[in-house]
Order: C-alpha cells, then sequence, then structure tokens
C-alpha cells in the first residue's frame, strides 16, 4: 500500500511538472514576434548597442541619424542601407543583387532565420572613428521549449524507475 501512494504521489508530480512545462511553453516569449526596433545612428555609435531576438522573430528596423550620413550592414541578412540625417526614409539594397538599384524605404524588414550573432555596422565612412561604429545582433534558440522538454523526460524516467522499483519490492516481498 505504501509503495502504491509513492507511485501516485510521483505520477502526480510527473503529471503536474508536465502540465507546468507545457503552459510555460504556451506563453513563452520564445514564439515569434514582431520586434520594432529603433535605432539611431550618431558618431561612433548605434543605440541600441545590442538588439537580443528569438528564432522567427521578424525584426522592423527604423533608422535614423543623429548627426551625419551613416550606412547600416547586417551581416548574414543581405540587408545594407544608407541614411541621411532629417530623413524618414533610408536607402536600401541587397547586396546579393549588385546591379539592383537601391530603395526608399521606411523600415528595414528582416526574420530572425538562424540563432547566433550577427554584427551591423556602419557601411558609409562617417569619420575617423568609423570602422569601430558597430552592435550585435543576437539571435537565441527556443531554450524554453527544450529544458521544458527534457524535464518532462527526465520526470518520465524517475517514474518508471520507482514503479519497477516498486514492482521488484512487490514480487520479491
Amino acid at each position: 500500500m505504501r509503495v502504491m501512494r509513492q507511485a501516485m504521489f510521483v505520477l502526480v508530480v510527473v503529471v503536474l511538472f508536465a502540465v507546468a512545462g507545457v503552459w510555460a511553453n504556451g506563453r513563452s516569449a520564445d514564439e515569434p514576434q514582431t520586434r520594432i526596433i529603433h535605432m539611431t545612428a550618431r558618431q561612433y555609435a548605434f543605440e541600441p548597442s545590442t538588439i537580443r531576438a528569438n528564432l522567427g522573430d521578424t525584426l522592423v528596423f527604423r533608422l535614423q541619424s543623429a548627426d551625419v550620413m551613416h550606412g547600416f550592414y547586417l551581416e548574414g541578412h543581405d540587408v545594407e542601407a544608407v541614411i541621411t540625417p532629417q530623413s524618414p526614409y533610408v536607402e536600401l539594397r541587397r547586396p546579393s543583387e549588385p546591379d539592383a538599384r537601391p530603395q526608399k524605404v521606411e523600415e528595414i524588414v528582416v526574420t530572425a532565420d538562424r540563432t547566433g550573432k550577427f554584427r551591423y555596422r556602419c557601411s558609409h565612412t562617417c569619420g575617423t572613428m568609423h570602422p569601430f561604429m558597430m552592435g550585435e545582433l543576437v539571435v537565441a534558440p527556443n531554450r524554453l521549449f527544450i529544458a521544458s522538454s527534457w524535464g518532462i523526460v527526465g520526470l518520465t524516467a524517475g517514474l518508471a524507475g520507482t514503479a519497477l522499483s516498486s514492482r521488484k519490492k512487490q514480487n520479491g516481498a
């Protein structure tokens, strides 16, 4: 009877953890979102200097210059733009299409389709410290889903171990 209570307790704990994991994953900020990023370029920095996103997020960059003409090049995403001071528009071009004409756009839309760190830098000479004008886009994987999945696997294994040991005790007693 005591072994049965222990097994029932473990089962209840496993079910609660499984439900909590599914609930937390459903509420996770790791679900793809649209993030609007207001970025200001000024000699010799971007604000914000670091952008954090999750895999699958859509990033909408709204770029402006606080002083002189700047550029914006995002590694690995085929995006290069010229930012003119006091203009709501940027000239966007795709480096993979060298013959295409630049487009005047108000925002640049990028999908975070790969995890990792991607630098962005000024691609238009803006002064003596221009080579150091950089920032970083950090795209994180869906860690909450992975962690909750492994938690469920661990708890299930614990339940199976408890059930097997209780069965051995019943057969041996």
